[in-house]
């Protein structure tokens, strides 16, 4: 039995919207009429010369990318090319004789390899390039962790938001300890899981959307579609990334307007009355104006089942016997089937110009508004569970019981734009800028429970703004550098309204912090030898902030414990203020045994600022500032590459001072404090194989794993028990193993359509979500198994089926004592997908 409901006011706003994208399929084509296509000719006037200056010649004659291993073309002489000629027969002619190729990987990127026996007839691994490093690279030749997931690959998946990376992508994690499914921290490599729940906190995973730095934990539920790609890169990023990166960073790349007219859109039905609708279409205006508009509106989903308010219907506080009638009663909202629901409207604008052959501008517009229902804990059987909180729970995990079921309000929206500008023949410029902000209201209760005992409603406004500006040369020749500056400042004022049995009052929390950080930063990569590279960069960081707010007990109902319960006075009242700078650095050698395999050593460290806990704060020791947290970290790794097997291995330990963490405080509240010492270490590996290809089929195989071993070396806590209960644990939201594995079959039929298909499995191993963990806080390790399938029609028309979790495994991505948060069961969609 589902829940089903009139069209959202989101829905509806979706469906207008991707019938306007569509709208603007028609007069594109006439509009780009007399735009520039890749196969346009261009003018070239090189000469024979070595190989390494004739691509760079040949790159800033077609403003395209090349992007090329130094070895490969080191000693080599490129052939001539004179004449008007389309820019793929000139990049022939150059390496004409030269044993290499290139194949064009992106919409103006180019990608030289070696020629193979086989190249010519075997089916090869897609060229992977990424922007890891700030500038396009083979991902082979990366002397970082990398894992890349394709904007389509991603679409197929379901991945739609940054948790969605979650048993998708090995070492990467969610914990949702202390706020709920709305106030999510991502890990990576077991650190981030941790961190301040609280929007004015300094997440360990720095997130960039489009280049662009996102402040504050809120902007996880920006919605990810139409997209390039997703890179994740694992381990501290204290040169090129900076502040807030010791457990790494995330981009996200959205696609762009491209050099032809395309196009896509899908519309999806699923499980529990879920419905989606994407659609995208974008290219030239004209031979200097591109433009690209996407757009996704999903609602329903919703696979909980509210059981009302169950044995505590109608409870009011009984003190001394007494039942303090004037405390209103716990409300009854009845039974509720499908809770859960999406309501989602997402948009994005993009505009990209070209003012002369140098110059470049791309602007993007986004905006997202989440009107769904906020995903509530359930708790455990009431036979192992005899707190008042438990309405009477039975065994099913996809039943809770609560007075009400909340919706969330949450937007998201800003504008950024990105500068290009070619300076000189090995001089680039790029500025980067953006302004953002979010707005939230949502309803929550962590206890699973009808019982207030610490229910709240938090209201959130967070703004920023950045600047980014480089200066770099990234022509691939023998040394290459790059230098900047970065700024960024946020606003965010949180407020929260708290309604507590356990301090029999109602009270509120309020809060404003304003951050400013400064940065100057560069990364230096020199080929000492033909084989060996090696790669130096440092950043300076300066952080300042200021945090002031008030608690106020509304006390309505005259029996307040407040100032007891939490040794704190009424009102309570602060304002404090923080600043810190730090130098961090890395360095790196990569040796190139040949152009398919090379390894790499690097030694760094990493920053992440001091800062306030966001948390309700009721004494001045809470009040202070925590330290700026560090990190030293080593890593090596192997990166092997054939025309059918890319494999990497990865080795790495970090060792953490001043971490920072939210951890139980002395007045048993939840707060964030610098409390000791850490370390991770483990090793991942990932395998790309072409399995087998005939004439009309190929089998792909992709598997990577990532096996952690985290360990707290020192606690500082006033509490001896939580000292000796905490040293030698491992670190919230590391799970011991993670691993994906996932067979991609494809066969041509007689007709030319094209049947894809695909079965993977996840495992997440147990995890802990906070310090001091319980048995209760310990969730155990899950497996999923998900399929899909695909028939492709010649005319682009695609019918595809999926499931996921099709074993139907129930698991708890989070358990928080009696209470847990349980993870989707057996869901299955069909949907029709079309591009032009």
């Amino acid at each position: 039995m589902t829940y089903s409901s009139p069209i959202s006011p989101g829905l509806k706003l979706g469906l207008l919207a991707c019938s306007a994208v569509f709208a603007l399929v028609s007069a594109l084509p006439a509009m780009a009429q007399s735009a520039t296509q890749p196969s346009q000719p261009v003018a070239f006037a090189i000469e024979g010369q070595s190989l390494e200056t004739a691509l760079t010649s040949f790159a800033r004659t077609a403003d395209v990318q090349v992007v090329f291993a130094p070895d490969l073309v080191r000693g080599k002489r490129g052939g001539r090319a004179v004449g008007m000629m389309a820019p793929a027969q000139a990049l022939r002619q150059i390496l004409a004789g030269s044993d290499l190729v290139a194949t064009q990987v992106g919409e103006r990127t180019f990608s030289v390899s070696q020629a193979t026996a086989q190249s010519a007839d075997a089916t090869l691994l897609d060229e992977v390039i990424v922007t890891a490093q700030k500038r396009a690279q083979r991902i082979q030749d990366v002397p970082l962790a990398v894992t890349v997931v394709d904007g389509d690959d991603a679409a197929r998946r379901g991945i739609d938001s940054v948790p969605g990376l979650v048993d998708e992508v090995p070492g990467v994690s969610v914990n949702y300890a202390f706020g709920g499914a709305n106030y999510g921290l991502i890990s990576i490599r077991g650190i981030g899981g941790a961190d301040d729940y609280k929007p004015n906190g300094n997440p360990s995973v720095a997130l960039h959307i489009d280049g662009v730095y996102q402040t504050s934990n809120a902007y996880l539920g920006m919605p990810l579609f139409d997209l390039d790609r997703v890179e994740i890169l694992k381990g501290p990023q204290g040169t090129l990334y900076g502040r807030n990166t010791t457990a790494g960073v995330i981009n996200v790349i959205t696609k762009g307007p491209g050099d032809m007219v395309e196009g896509s859109g899908r519309i999806e039905v699923g499980s529990y009355d879920y419905t989606a609708l994407e659609a995208a279409v974008g290219g030239p205006l004209s031979d200097k104006v591109g433009v690209r508009i996407a757009v996704l509106a999903e609602q329903g989903g919703g696979f909980m089942t509210g059981a009302g308010a169950g044995d505590l219907a109608g409870f009011r506080p009984v003190i001394g016997g007494v039942v303090q009638t004037q405390v209103p009663t716990i409300v009854d909202p009845g039974r509720r089937e499908g809770f859960g629901d999406k309501d989602l409207f997402a948009g994005r604008a993009t505009l990209a110009m070209d003012f002369t052959p140098e110059t470049s501008l791309t602007l993007k517009l986004f905006g997202s508004r989440d009107r769904g229902d906020t995903r509530q804990y359930d708790r455990i059987s009431a036979a192992l569970d005899t707190n008042i909180a438990n309405a009477g729970e039975n065994d099913d995990p996809y039943e809770f019981y609560s007075s009400e079921y909340p919706t969330h309000s949450i937007d998201i929206y800003g504008a950024s734009a990105m500068l290009q500008h070619r300076l000189g023949d090995n001089l680039n410029l790029a500025v980067i800028g953006n302004a953002q902000g979010t707005t939230r209201s949502i309803q929550g209760n962590g206890d699973g429970s009808p019982y207030p005992a610490s229910r709240f409603d938090a209201d959130e406004k967070l703004s920023q703004t950045s600047l980014e500006m480089r200066l770099s040369d990234d022509t691939g020749g023998r040394l290459d550098w790059i230098a900047g500056v970065f700024y960024v400042s946020d606003d965010i004022d949180f407020d929260t309204h708290w309604t507590s049995y356990t301090a029999r009052t109602k009270y509120d929390n309020l809060h404003k912090q304003s951050r400013n950080s400064f940065a100057l930063f560069g990364q230096v990569d020199y080929d000492l030898t033909q084989k060996l590279t090696l790669s130096g960069g440092l950043r300076y960081t300066r952080d300042e902030a200021t945090f002031n707010g008030r608690n106020d007990d509304l006390n309505p109902w005259g029996i307040s414990t407040f100032t007891t319960t939490f040794a704190t006075t009424n009102p309570f009242v602060w304002d404090r203020s923080f600043e810190d700078d730090n130098v961090s650095g890395r360095v790196t050698a990569k040796y190139a045994f040949r152009p398919s395999l090379n390894v790499f050593v690097s030694a760094g460290t990493g920053y992440r600022g001091g800062g306030f806990d966001g948390t309700s704060i009721f004494t001045q020791a809470e009040t202070l500032p925590f330290d700026s947290e560090t990190v030293t970290a080593y890593e090596t790794g192997l990166r092997w590459t054939t025309p059918r097997l890319r494999v990497s291995i990865d080795a790495f330990s970090y060792r953490f001072k001043e971490l920072q963490a939210t951890t139980r405080l002395a007045n048993d509240t939840n707060g964030r404090a610098n409390v000791g010492e850490a370390e991770s270490k483990g090793i991942e590996f990932a395998v790309n194989a072409v399995l087998f290809e005939t004439a009309n089929q190929t089998l792909d195989l992709d598997v990577a794993a990532a096996s952690l071993d985290t360990e707290i070396l020192s606690f500082s806590s006033a509490r001896v028990a939580d000292v000796l209960s905490t040293v030698g644990d491992p670190l919230p939201g590391a799970p011991d193993v993670t691993a994906t594995a996932s067979l991609n079959h494809n066969l041509m039929l007689d007709n030319g359509w094209r049947l894809n298909s695909r079965l993977s499995v996840s495992h997440h191993g147990e995890e802990s979500n906070r310090l001091n963990a319980a048995p209760g806080n310990t969730a155990e390790a899950y497996t999923l198994l998900n399929a899909r399938i695909e028939l492709e029609t010649t005319s682009n028309w695609a019918l595809y089926a999926y499931g996921r979790n099709i074993t139907d495994e129930v698991y708890f991505p989070e358990l928080n004592g009696a209470s847990r948060l349980v993870g989707a069961p057996a869901t299955y969609g069909v949907g029709l997908r079309y591009a032009f």
